[in-house]
């Protein structure tokens, strides 16, 4: 096991540095010079202050000397300061990830309570009309993206309803669990339902393929109950690819929120990410794209290890 780990780890380490140099490049590619995004675009241009600025931002270094010395700063979690607000970039992120990541652990949460059902039932039915029925629905529910759902839930339970606040964000630490759920439920639902056709679709096509094996005929012919049948030996073998989606899209929703957020105008990486991108904060950009890869990156590489914890067989071998 520590082999294995110790494999991993590597594969983690020559990702992380694939996806800093990417992204590092790419932003370094971005139209615009971030001078003009400190200085403001009709500022009157000062040659001494706009090289001062370049020289003490590194901007005329070499693009493999600007790089290592902001891959070495981003090591000791140094990712730079913004250039418009001069905040520390690993603050903005600190300040802003936990809205997005409860938005997306809501969704995840959400979505597994009733794709298991749903994958299950459609499983235990093939052919017949709850299958029909259930797989009707999930591809409905698969074709709306996020945004529109969002706009449809904003229209029923805000402005019709009146039931729940169309935006905003209120923080458990200063507002409380039940106004904080008040301002999630919405955006969470939104991002939920994706993730619950993902889900449940993936449930059904895995829970099929294991109730004809052996040991399930093996069950029954025992006189075990359906119902054990499904929840006790069917479904545990069949959570291995859902553990998978479940950690690449909880990976994704770190940084797929964008939309989301700013729809429902909540203050997340996401939606700072957004005018990062406005502003032609560069040192932003790259700093809240890498952090999410790199947390992309390391939940799917635990993932990948609990597999021996779910599956004795992969233990074993």
């Amino acid at each position: 096991m520590g082999k294995v780990i110790a494999t991993r780890f590597a594969r983690l380490v020559a990702t992380l540095l694939a996806v800093t140099f990417l992204t590092f490049s790419m932003t370094a590619l971005l139209p615009g010079d971030p001078v003009n995004a400190i200085l403001g675009v009709d500022a009157v241009r000062d040659p001494e202050v706009v090289a001062k600025i370049r020289a003490d931002l590194g901007l005329d270094d070499p693009f493999l000397v600007r790089y290592v010395n902001w891959l070495g700063d981003a090591a000791t979690g140094d990712l730079g300061r913004s250039y418009i607000t001069e905040q520390e970039v690993i603050t903005t992120i600190s300040q802003r990830l936990p809205v997005t990541a409860q938005l997306a652990f809501m969704a995840i949460i959400m979505a597994l309570i009733l794709a298991i059902p749903i994958g299950v039932l459609g499983a235990y039915k093939q052919g017949k009309w709850q299958d029909s029925t259930t797989s009707a629905g999930v591809q409905v529910a698969l074709s709306i993206p996020n945004f529109i759902i969002g706009i449809f839930l904003i229209w029923l339970f805000s402005v019709r309803l009146g039931w729940l606040p169309a935006s905003n964000w209120n923080r458990i630490s200063t507002d409380g669990l039940v106004e904080n759920l008040k301002t999630a439920i919405l955006p969470a639902s939104a991002l939920a339902m994706t993730q619950m056709a993902i889900f449940s679709r993936l449930v059904r096509s895995d829970m099929i393929a294991t109730l004809q094996e052996n040991y399930i005929l093996a069950a029954r012919s025992k006189g075990l109950s359906d119902r054990f049948i499904l929840l006790r030996h069917a479904l545990r073998p069949s959570s291995l690819s859902l553990m998978t989606i479940i950690g690449i899209n909880f990976g994704a929703l770190l940084g797929g929120t964008v939309i989301i957020e700013t729809l429902f105008a909540i203050p997340g990486v996401g939606f700072r990410l957004i005018n990062a991108i406005n502003q032609r904060d560069i040192i932003v950009i790259q700093g809240i794209t890498v952090f999410i890869a790199t947390a992309y990156v390391v939940i799917n590489t635990i993932v990948d290890l609990l597999y021996a914890v779910v599956d004795p067989r992969i233990r074993k071998r």
